[in-house]
């Protein structure tokens, strides 16, 4: 009797530390991220190590890197392998980091816009014009991407805009331009509007990120 007792004592314990590692097993990311880092740029992959196909969803969230990391990629990652997501380039002399969110899903989900509430009602131009910081850039300008980064890590609350964008705040920014002598080829960017102030040209970058920084300097 006591051998039997002992026997099936020993056969429950080993039942459940055969769930147990089954279980932690099993909870062991399947798709995960995979950082290639070198000197001038870091490559993001997702590896999917499931049996079956993956759609994914990446958003990285960074500092220090060029606009386009901040793009957010849906792909479809076949069953036992790895695809490029994005290529991240850190901008120079800035301290660069990224936190990134990831969505698996087994199939990719089609977002649908509902319209029939009609068009969200704007706030007045000049409201917004007095009460916000406005940065005005364009692609491939350097000195507007280390403009951004210090505003991000100073925590500055700002509106960027691309000046080749269709925007209504450009209209009103050439205004104010051609008022003080400039045109679209004579300007120089980035530049601001401060609570409806033009600051043009911005030469020191740390002494405008200074003025406008919350913190106590």
């Amino acid at each position: 009797m006591k051998l039997i007792l002992t026997t099936y004592c020993n056969l429950v314990i080993y039942l459940i530390s055969f769930l147990y590692f089954s279980l932690v097993w099993g909870q062991e990311k399947q798709v995960r991220l995979i950082e290639d880092v070198q000197k001038k740029r870091t490559t993001i992959y997702v590896q999917n190590d499931t049996d079956i196909d993956k759609s994914v969803f990446l958003k990285i969230n960074p500092i220090g890197y060029r606009r386009s990391a901040q793009r957010p990629v849906i792909k479809n990652i076949p069953a036992k392998s790895k695809v490029q997501m994005i290529i991240l380039i850190p901008l120079t002399d800035v301290a660069s980091s990224y936190t990134y969110n990831l969505i698996v899903n087994e199939e990719l989900q089609n977002m649908e816009v509902d319209r029939t509430k009609g068009p969200k009602k704007e706030a007045p131009l000049s409201s917004i014009l007095k009460s916000e910081i406005i940065i005005f850039t364009k692609e491939g300008c350097e000195k507007c991407q280390l403009l951004i980064t210090k505003l991000q890590l100073d925590h500055v609350k700002f509106r960027e805009i691309n000046i080749n964008s269709k925007n209504r705040y450009i209209n009103y920014l050439w205004k104010l331009l051609n008022d003080k002598g400039y045109n679209k080829t004579t300007a120089q960017l980035p530049l601001s509007l401060k609570q409806g102030e033009l600051i043009h040209p911005i030469g020191n970058i740390d002494d405008f990120v200074s003025s406008v920084s919350k913190r106590k300097q």
